[in-house]
């Protein structure tokens, strides 16, 4: 069979002389372990390509077309020598860092100039804020995406556009634009929903980027605590994780509590939910390895939401 050297390459040789896909189906990799040919399946998928996995003999083959054999190979050759990598490290805490353009940058400055040039020649702060009451008994919860565009003034606007811009940076450094961006636009509107929680039933209105701009902060603040805690080599007397967890904090100290009119729960609560989305992305950040092919297709999806959730507060 053409595909057996390919197939020695990733697993122990085994013996598939009895083996016959369907016609034009060519066998790429065998595992003996469900999970592990699940991922690669998955590495199949991200490059657009179907693939076929049959049970054999108590093993799981892996088949695509002919056409497609050495460009999903190539593919399963580099998924295989990154966990050989990792396996030689001990279990180390291990991350890619990702290459990007300043498209999503310019795009998330746009989205925030232009609905503040709006709001400055319609009424759409009504529609548009964190309104407890009625986000709670209206279910009016895009309020909770709405009110992250809308800001109170031109300082408001640059402090949520610069600190937002340079925390973002390093969200999408670990999981890539689209994706970062997605966890950044998530961590706000989780933040917002869950500052909703907390006030009511009590009246509470609020506006801003910074419930998504401390959510960034969290998510750092998560990927951190994770890579504290799975690092084998533990040295210190105190549990490493409190490092970037104290770090996190004293940024969130520094920037988002203090005098005037500062909605500090929401900050808090935007810190909170991007610490729980950040340690459950850096379990899985090999994940946005792949979801890297479709970054554009991730970071238009947060897009999607954004107008998704202004269309329904226009039409209400």
């Amino acid at each position: 069979m053409a595909s057996l050297k390919a197939i020695e390459n990733r697993h122990e040789p085994i013996d598939l002389v009895d083996f016959e896909p369907d016609e034009g189906l060519v066998a790429v990799a065998v595992f003996d372990d469900y999970i592990k040919a699940g991922e690669a399946g998955l590495a199949i998928l991200a490059m657009g390509n179907a693939y076929w996995m049959i049970l054999h003999e108590e093993r799981y083959v892996m088949c695509v077309v002919e056409a497609r054999v050495a460009s999903v190979c190539a593919e399963l050759d580099a998924l295989a020598a990154l966990e050989s990598r990792r396996g030689r490290r001990g279990g180390r805490f291990e991350y890619e860092e990702f290459d990007f353009g300043w498209l999503s940058f310019g795009l998330y400055a746009a989205v925030l100039i232009i609905c503040f040039v709006w709001q400055g020649r319609s009424d759409i702060v009504t529609s548009g804020q964190t309104d407890v009451v009625v986000m709670v008994d209206g279910a009016q919860w895009w309020r909770a995406v709405t009110a992250l565009t809308l800001h109170a003034d031109v300082v408001h606007l640059v402090s949520n556009l610069i600190s937002g811009l340079g925390f973002a940076f390093f969200v999408c450094r670990f999981f890539g634009a689209g994706a970062g961006w997605l966890l950044v636009l998530l961590s706000g509107i989780a933040g917002n929903v869950l500052n909703a929680v907390v006030y009511y039933p009590e009246p509470h209105y609020s506006i801003g980027a910074s419930t998504a701009v401390f959510g960034a902060l969290g998510v750092l603040t998560g990927v951190g605590v994770w890579a504290a805690i799975s690092a084998p080599d533990r040295r210190l007397s105190l549990p490493r994780w409190l490092i970037p967890f104290f770090g996190g904090l004293t940024l969130l100290g520094l920037f988002g509590v203090g005098d005037g009119n500062v909605d500090v729960a929401a900050h808090i609560s935007g810190f909170l939910c991007g610490v729980v989305l950040g340690g459950l992305g850096a379990c899985v950040q090999r994940w946005f390895v792949l979801l890297q092919r479709w970054s554009m297709f991730v970071g238009g999806g947060a897009l999607l939401l954004i107008g998704l959730a202004w269309w329904t507060a226009v039409a209400s």
